[in-house]
């Protein structure tokens, strides 16, 4: 037999084992997915049963464990204090990194408003742009695991941009600051209060259309210490307003717009949090951390906006401890799936078979052997595959796990 010959036999073996391969891989995806299922229930404030147990197992030896959300759900707020308080007891974690307003973040850290949540309601009423996310659910949240930490301070880390400004400037008046200082602080509070006493987004708030140059003049105006407080809460204005001013071209087709909001917003998360972890550092323990931000910022590798997240970065932060790090991707069933596949498409595979009204947790990793597993069913066809591949893929090896937390039910608001 020639080589020409060699190679034409061995291409015609090699089509037919990929197709037999194929074959099995598409009736395979069944038992992958009921082998890789387990049911999960929230039960009086305890998370219980084989999807509780998979988590907390594949949390020990963890320095990190990350929740990528949907944003105002219901559910979310109370699976995470239970997670906390079930990690907190286990491992030791003390620490909760979220995104959320910084400023607003460490006075829910201090007392004496740490773990109360009537105290966290009324400042959130105080001061409606002040909370990131403010739901009922995420106020009891943040005061649930300001009650279950041990640590003294700085329980609670947010990290993210501000979107009020006038919480901020209140607590510059609380430095030492000249009266010329003061006055301009006073200045802008009088007209950013006025757009920020009412929480309406679609109105516009007054730090997307403000000009950084006004906090910049600020900061001129100011002159705080290099490194102190007063720096560091000009610093979260002037990386806010950018990051929204980058926004803002985007929607005006300006650049540097979409892609630098993303990128710029990432890294501030990064540096936020970043000081707040080498702050809690002792040459006791390393600080283990529960993270809750959108599943976007969480994923390891590329997230969907081609950028490297905070949640890529701690996942290295681990490694470098010689430490794991658990991902665990929130999803819901939308109340018409067709209507949303263009969002949920590439989950929808995992998801679409299961109860919307029970909980269920997925673990990922074992497609990770072959991902073609649900590229490859036929069900799915080539429009699916087109359309929702790249996303697929990338779930698949960003996250470790999805909670399924059956039909979405949004989250609730006070009246007051």
């Amino acid at each position: 037999m020639n080589i020409s010959t060699s190679i034409k036999s061995l291409c015609v073996l090699t089509i037919g084992v990929s197709s037999v391969a194929l074959a099995d891989e598409a009736i395979e995806l069944k038992a992958l997915l009921d082998a890789n299922t387990y049911t999960i229930a929230l039960d009086d404030g305890s998370l219980i049963g084989p999807g509780a147990e998979l988590i907390f197992e594949n949390a020990a030896g963890t320095q990190f464990v990350a929740l990528g959300e949907e944003h105002y759900n219901f559910h979310i707020p109370a699976i995470t204090s239970a997670l906390f308080r079930e990690l907190n007891d286990r491992y030791g974690y003390q620490y909760f990194m979220t995104e959320q307003d910084p400023v607003m973040m460490e006075t829910f850290s201090t007392a004496p408003v740490r773990g109360d949540v009537e105290k966290i309601r009324a400042l959130a009423a105080q001061y409606p742009m002040g909370v990131t996310f403010n739901s009922e659910q995420e106020l009891q949240m943040l005061a649930d695991i300001g009650r279950i930490s041990a640590e003294v301070d700085d329980v609670i880390w947010g990290c993210d941009q501000a979107s009020g400004v006038t919480h901020i400037l209140d607590q510059l008046l609380n430095e030492p600051l000249d009266k010329p200082a003061l006055d301009a602080v006073r200045e802008l509070r009088k007209t950013s209060s006025e757009k920020e006493a009412v929480r309406d987004y679609k109105k516009g708030h007054y730090i997307f259309d403000a000009d950084t140059e006004d906090f910049e003049q600020l900061r001129s105006d100011i002159g705080a210490a290099p490194g102190s407080r007063a720096e560091w809460l000009l610093d979260v204005l002037i990386n806010s307003s950018r990051i929204f001013g980058f926004y803002k071209n985007g929607n005006e087709n300006i650049l540097p717009g979409y892609y630098e909001n993303n990128r710029f917003r990432e890294e501030h998360l990064k540096d936020l949090c970043l000081a707040k972890y080498r702050a809690s550092e002792t040459d006791v323990a390393l600080p283990r951390v529960l993270m809750k931000f959108g599943s976007w910022h969480l994923y390891e590798g590329l997230s969907p906006t081609r950028i490297h997240t905070i949640g890529d970065f701690f996942s290295n932060v681990a490694r470098f401890n010689g430490q794991e790090f658990l991902s665990i991707h929130f999803t819901t069933r939308p109340e018409d799936p067709e209507e949303a596949m263009s969002q949920i498409g590439f989950i929808w595979p995992f998801v679409r078979d299961l109860d919307p009204g029970e909980f269920a947790v997925i673990d990922l990793r074992p497609f990770r052997r072959n991902p073609n597993r649900v590229l490859v069913e036929k069900a799915n066809g080539d429009e699916w595959l087109q359309a929702h591949k790249d996303s697929y893929i990338r779930l698949v090896y960003g996250y470790d796990l999805i909670f399924f937390v059956g039909a979405d039910k949004e989250a609730s608001f006070s009246s007051n």
